[in-house]
């Protein structure tokens, strides 16, 4: 390993420790459709824009998320999504509203639930046996292809080092984990395979002439 890889893996490493320690002391941060929280459902019995919602709701939760959806077939039932309630901040809201649209809704015409969260490994798990999968086969590809396992040991180091970059990131920057993440990580796996897979191709091209 060269001087200049050292370095580069010293500094990664540092910054997997980091996002360990960010982890334990504070956890993930995770997207409200995925965390707890409380959704609000009410009729407001014409079209709205969801904007104009959660600029209202940004009004009486000015910290936090806000997650703001249309329900039903007309597109006149509202879903406000946020981290916790209280008596106050719904009466506030309830007129806000009511100001807004020229409504008289009342705090008995609002369904409010309270959601438990949803644990990352279950946002996890439907990705697990597909990539346990892949993996093995792709090593099982590269035994044959290459006919050694230092391939195999730089392709399985490198992909370790790129998904774990991305979990730092996300674990250092807060952003939060949702439906895309997972995606995410599947595409840099794929990307890091395919680039060593050209990288060890293109050697093997060069070595047979």
């Amino acid at each position: 390993m060269s001087k200049k890889s050292k370095i580069i893996s010293i500094i990664l490493i540092i910054i997997f420790i980091a996002a360990i320690v960010i982890t334990g002391i504070r956890g993930l941060n995770v997207d409200l459709n995925y965390a707890e929280g409380v959704s609000i459902v009410f009729n407001l019995g014409q079209q709205f824009n969801n904007s104009d919602i959660e600029t209202i709701a940004r009004e009486v939760w000015p910290d936090g998320q806000i997650v703001v959806q249309k329900v039903e077939v007309y597109d006149e039932t509202v879903l406000v999504k946020v981290s916790s309630l209280t008596e106050e901040q719904l009466n506030s809201f309830i007129s806000k509203i009511n100001e807004k649209y020229s409504v008289e809704i009342s705090e008995n015409e609002m369904s409010v639930q309270y959601n438990s969260n949803v644990q990352i490994r279950d946002i996890v798990y439907p990705y697990i046996v597909p990539l346990i999968i892949t993996t093995a086969l792709i090593v099982l590809y590269y035994s044959i292809r290459f006919r050694g396992v230092k391939e195999i040991l730089d392709l399985l180091i490198k992909l370790i080092f790129a998904e774990g970059i991305v979990y730092s990131i996300y674990a250092i920057t807060r952003l939060p984990i949702d439906a895309l993440t997972m995606p995410i990580v599947m595409i840099v796996y794929a990307a890091v395979t395919i680039y060593i897979s050209i990288k060890y191709e293109k050697g093997k091209i060069k070595f047979s002439k």
